[in-house]
């Protein structure tokens, strides 16, 4: 317990919005097996059993939430959701909204640098503690924290078309205006791992719609979400 400061642990209850009583049971969630084996020559007492539980609860909770929001649609579209919310990369990016790269403890034989950390591990931290905080607290406590992690993912794709919003508008302009829509990052504001960034979309020169996400990409499909909005306001062939 003595390799994590206390002080990085209580950051990470703020982040998290959950205060473990066991410390014991967080840093558990927070060691990858490369650390304990290099450690002890054991991956027991590494994350890895609380990543598979954690596994399980994320999956469960995003298909609650989907079949909440698109009650009509059938299993094999519900799956596909569920698959393009939940993966390495979006939950690698929550590891970085909550500042966990800062707080895992990883061997220097899982490292891609000295300061890099693989995807992969970013990944299994968020689903390890989410396994942990189940096992502590029961699953309406987990499924709360999953559910403010994924619902911002719920927002930022265009699940309902089944295709992402970028894609559909330069499928559009390139169709209407024979020219590809043109991005720009307007601005980044706030704390590292908790930036919040705005993006606009041009088309012909014209500034068509202007969007914020908590991703540079997230910002791009909230300004191309609102392009098609404003040019369907004008094409009803849309």
């Amino acid at each position: 317990m003595d390799e994590i400061e206390a002080g990085k642990l209580d950051e990470l209850y703020g982040e998290l919005g959950y205060i473990f009583k066991d410390r014991s049971l967080l840093v558990r969630a927070l060691t990858h097996s490369s650390f304990s084996y290099e450690t002890t020559k054991s991956v027991q007492g590494s994350n890895e059993v609380l990543e598979f539980l954690g596994d399980a609860v994320v999956n469960l909770v995003t298909a609650a939430l989907l079949i909440e929001k698109f009650p009509d649609r059938q299993e094999g579209d519900l799956s596909k959701m569920r698959a393009e919310l939940v993966n390495e990369r979006s939950l690698a990016e929550v590891a970085r909204r909550i500042g966990l790269e800062k707080r895992l403890l990883i061997g220097k034989s899982a490292r891609v640098t000295e300061e890099e950390i693989p995807r992969s591990i970013l990944a299994d931290g968020v689903e390890a503690l989410i396994g942990a905080i189940f096992l502590e607290a029961g699953y309406e406590a987990a499924s709360e924290i999953v559910a403010r992690f994924i619902t911002p993912l719920l927002e930022e794709a265009s699940l309902e078309k089944g295709t992402d919003y970028k894609t559909r508008l330069q499928e559009y302009t390139q169709k209407v205006y024979k020219v590809l829509p043109e991005y720009r990052l307007e601005s980044a504001e706030g704390a590292e791992h908790r930036k919040v960034f705005e993006s606009s979309v041009w088309v012909l020169g014209e500034k068509r719609g202007v969007g914020r996400g908590r991703s540079i990409k997230a910002s791009e499909q909230a300004a191309a979400r609102r392009a098609l909005e404003t040019l369907s306001e004008h094409d009803t062939s849309m």
